[in-house]
């Protein structure tokens, strides 16, 4: 509202409100918003419609119960929710937390973002997405989706991870399953995959500890050595920069 009346003259244009709209023209999301938002990378349209697609995420979840998969990248915090899912498994077993950790089952499915927000739109309370009949119902953990691969991608023949095709910068995870397990030994043949909000897989830790960008390192089956992978600079993105 203030935009408008300061572009009509109606009100002096302070410099704050001339940052917002010099913002607008060049696509770019203003720092009054980026600096109180999540990390983001975005463009300012395409960071309306994520921003769209979040709070649509935490609202079907209000208004239709708790999802049997989880768009990790819809959090502000998934730091958090992955701890509060270690927390929730300690409590119902009575194990000391520092004891657990995640183990990581790849569930050959692929889910967008996208296409559950349009159909969750109609659901009422109780009832399910068609495309969660594709899902397991694991007894512990949660069922995650929303990452992308950069610099590598996943066989679902092999159920492993492999070189990207040609001219395909990032492809989709399927669907993960983090189940923890209380002293959980990994395979050294599975790579350590860094999981980030961001592509610029850079960050300053908070106040709480975490990273800003940085989430979690995801566990992946395969053939190569982990060398390979690291030489690639192969990681997992919660969101793309387009």
């Amino acid at each position: 509202v203030i935009l408008n009346k300061a572009i009509a003259g109606f009100v002096v244009m302070s410099e704050e409100v001339e940052k917002v709209y010099s913002s607008f023209l060049n696509n770019h999301v203003p720092s009054l918003w980026s600096d109180a938002a999540y990390p983001s990378l975005k463009p300012l349209a395409s960071w309306v419609k994520d921003f769209i697609l979040r709070t649509e995420f935490i609202a079907t979840w209000i208004k239709i119960g708790v999802p049997k998969s989880f768009w990790i990248s819809g959090f502000f915090f998934p730091q958090g929710f992955l701890t509060g899912t270690l927390q929730n498994h300690a409590r119902k077993y009575n194990l000391p937390i520092d004891e657990l950790s995640f183990r990581y089952n790849i569930i050959p499915v692929y889910r967008d973002a996208v296409e559950v927000a349009e159909a969750s739109r109609n659901l009422k309370y109780g009832e399910i997405l068609h495309m969660d009949v594709l899902l397991p119902s694991p007894k512990d953990g949660v069922i995650v989706h929303g990452m992308f691969m950069d610099a590598f991608r996943w066989d679902d023949k092999q159920m492993v991870i492999e070189d990207s095709y040609p001219k395909v910068m990032n492809s989709v995870l399927p669907v993960l399953h983090f189940e923890p397990v209380q002293n959980y030994e990994p395979s050294p043949s599975l790579y350590q995959a860094p999981l980030y909000k961001t592509a610029t897989r850079a960050g300053t830790l908070s106040t709480t500890g975490h990273s800003t960008n940085f989430v979690v390192t995801v566990l992946l089956p395969s053939k190569k050595d982990s060398d390979y992978w690291i030489s690639k600079g192969s990681a997992l993105l919660c969101q793309l920069s387009d």
